[in-house]
């Protein structure tokens, strides 16, 4: 499979040309603001979006050095750093693995590496993923940061939901809301700009539920959709499951708490999906390559212990991020699931 975009797709983000407008517009304009916020739901495209942002601001590949480009050459070196994550004048900032929040230091870094002169680009860019995730004094560091910023500095910030962020951080930034897009639109992306083969192409529109950015991951990475397959192959079989052994799954699944939030996101498709089958809807389903294991546990469990199982599973969600702990969390939930001989 070809996982390399064409040169031709530019910023290489199908569905938001909206969002990519406003931008390229400031940059046109020069009126590059010095803060963004990238909203819209988990696995959209929003860290893809502000790579890209940060690509354009820094492409070199004009030969007019006077004409500031609005779209990344996506050759030059300056955008295959960018592209591979080691351009020195761009810098993320995220949770670490081990943490639960992101911390004060790591914004008092940001504010350290901001005030130094740029190595090899006209701007320091900082992205800082899931920026909902700063403790309050972090929020309180950045937020000086915003009020006083250096003049090549720029802050991209993403989160799913700009109410998860203090009011004083949203007023000093320029919001680019990202939208949910259809499953054809998606298909029509993979097969255009990333050449992947129809049948492949539907199947990952389909189960990327309108988000872009999963659908780019899942053509990069084939693990994405073999573990995919292996969680729901587990989800299938745990209503048949001893307590002992629905435990042992949730120690096993509870070791790697970074992707925790993304099983979640895969059962509660599946239940949902269930609660559509049941309901005789299943042309509406996501999982589209499961459709008759889906067919065959909707008659077994029905719509009303479907919907019960996707209340499990969002206070299961509700309870991690007050900070229970995920095995704990876990465990609770397989001892909400239902029970098959």
């Amino acid at each position: 499979m070809n996982t390399q975009p064409t040169q031709a797709q530019g910023w290489g983000i199908v569905g938001h040309e909206r969002s990519i407008d406003i931008l390229r517009r400031t940059i046109a304009a020069q009126q590059v603001r010095h803060a963004y916020l990238f909203t819209g739901p988990p696995h959209i495209g929003k860290g893809l979006l502000a790579h890209r942002f940060a690509q354009t601001l820094l492409c070199t590949g004009n030969p007019d050095p006077l004409v500031v480009p609005t779209n990344p050459c996506n050759t030059c070196l300056a955008c295959r750093k960018v592209m591979h994550e080691n351009h020195p004048d761009v810098h993320t900032v995220k949770k670490a693995p081990d943490k639960q929040f992101i911390l004060i230091e790591q914004i008092r870094g940001l504010q350290s590496d901001s005030a130094r002169r740029t190595l090899e680009g006209r701007r320091n860019v900082f992205i800082i993923h899931n920026a909902h995730e700063m403790n309050m004094q972090a929020a309180n560091c950045l937020l000086k940061t915003l009020e006083e910023p250096e003049p090549d500095v720029i802050l991209l910030l993403t989160v799913p939901d700009a109410g998860l962020l203090l009011p004083t951080i949203l007023s000093r930034v320029q919001q680019i809301p990202m939208q949910l897009l259809t499953t054809a639109r998606i298909k029509i992306a993979l097969e255009q700009q990333w050449e992947v083969e129809a049948e492949e192409a539907e199947l990952i529109a389909a189960l990327a539920a309108g988000r872009m950015g999963w659908a780019v991951e899942a053509v990069e990475k084939d693990e994405l959709l073999d573990e995919r397959k292996s969680q729901l192959d587990l989800l299938a079989k745990l209503p048949s499951h001893n307590k002992i052994q629905r435990f042992d799954a949730a120690q096993r699944l509870s070791a790697d708490t970074e992707k925790v939030d993304a099983l979640l996101d895969l059962w509660l498709l599946w239940w949902r999906d269930l609660v559509l089958a049941s309901n005789d809807c299943l042309d509406l389903t996501v999982n589209v390559d499961m459709r008759d294991l889906l067919k065959k546990q909707a008659a077994k469990f029905g719509s009303a212990e479907a919907e019960r199982m996707i209340r499990a599973i969002l206070s299961t969600r509700e309870a991690i991020e007050q900070n229970v702990n995920a095995r704990v969390a876990l465990e609770v939930l397989m001892l909400d699931m239902p029970k098959i001989s």
